[in-house]
């Protein structure tokens, strides 16, 4: 099976117009039965964090709120990933991220993961 890891680098929640785009990407995917993980780095940890309002934001031009489509790709199997200094910075722990929220790798492992056979990688 193809894995699909998609980066939310520059993803972030104060940028709602620019965040939606990975994760119809990830719920598509998912849909297709292809193995997808989204890894949050830096501020776009921030996405994932339990009862955050950001999240409310309505994405242009159809208004929809960003949380819709994070939540659309968790329903689809997208799993979440997030990168364990952007967590430690932030001061987050696992009980505060939202329901699918996965797990919380080094760079290492992340990394490793990438370099997997049959792998492709996006970022945003």
């Amino acid at each position: 099976m193809n894995k699909l890891i998609i980066q939310l680098w520059q993803t972030a929640p104060y940028h709602p117009q620019l965040a939606a785009t990975p994760f119809m990407l990830a719920a598509s995917a998912a849909a297709m039965d292809i193995d997808v993980e989204l890894h949050a780095l830096g501020a776009s940890v921030e996405l994932f964090v339990r009862d955050n309002p950001s999240r409310e934001r309505p994405v242009p031009p159809l208004g929809r709120e960003l949380g819709a489509y994070v939540e659309d790709a968790l329903r689809a199997g997208a799993r979440v990933s997030a990168c364990s200094t952007a967590m430690r910075d932030r001061g987050l722990y696992p009980e505060r991220m939202i329901d699918g929220f996965s797990e919380i790798l080094g760079m290492v492992t992340m990394l490793e993961r990438c370099l997997g056979p049959d792998v492709t990688v996006m970022t945003f």
